[in-house]
């Protein structure tokens, strides 16, 4: 669990990277949100927005009842989520002990396998609401790496069960087909200075760091 100085901390970085932008108005904090609105003298129809960091909620169940709730009453929902390694950005290989047995990565080498994440219902919720392949995180600070806000793009990764012969059990209902659990994370982009919050025409929101 992450303890509730670092929850306020990730928010508070949050916020302050929404007003570099200068594009924002902050209107609220809360323990897992901010809401934010964009500057009349900026946007002439401005947008309210809920700012989520998605795994501060309770369950993924409720973060997407929130974002349901935030259009119904015409609120945009943009969501991050903290990077702690348990509840997101989890590496395969340390949730999966057997993965060494996993002959259907095959086709990857020990250093991609590695690089491999095991997503969270969270994310691949966020990935579905969205309609996206990248995600962001906050990124404490740690020895290796500043606080920031990091975008990643997860790519696909392909399985390969042509290992399962005619003789084998389960033959006939294996297919060779990309993971629903495993991505591999490449960094798309970064900031520790400011962030924007883009929507296409669908309103689905997107983030621009830097």
């Amino acid at each position: 669990m992450v303890a509730a100085k670092e929850k306020n901390r990730a928010i508070d970085f949050t916020a302050k990277m929404l007003e570099n932008s200068t594009l924002y108005l902050i209107q609220k904090q809360l323990s897992a949100s901010l809401v934010i609105s964009e500057r009349k003298e900026i946007v002439e129809h401005p947008k309210t927005i809920e700012v989520i960091m998605a795994n501060f909620l309770p369950t993924a169940e409720a973060f997407s009842n929130r974002y349901q709730e935030n259009n119904l009453r015409d609120y945009r929902t943009a969501a991050l989520l903290y990077k702690d390694e348990k509840s997101a950005f989890v590496r395969m290989v340390e949730k999966n002990r057997s993965w060494r047995t996993e002959k259907s990565l095959k086709k990857y080498t020990p250093q991609e396998i590695n690089q491999m994440l095991s997503l969270r219902k969270i994310e691949k919720d966020m990935l579905n609401i969205y309609n996206t392949d990248c995600l962001v995180y906050y990124q404490s600070l740690t020895d290796n790496l500043e606080e920031s806000l990091r975008k990643f793009r997860m790519g696909d990764v392909q399985l390969d069960y042509s290992h399962i012969g005619p003789n084998d059990p389960g033959y006939g209902f294996v297919q060779n087909r990309k993971s629903i659990d495993y991505k591999i994370p490449e960094e798309h982009s970064m900031t520790d200075s400011k962030a924007e919050i883009l929507f296409s025409e669908r309103n689905k929101a997107r983030w621009k760091l830097g």
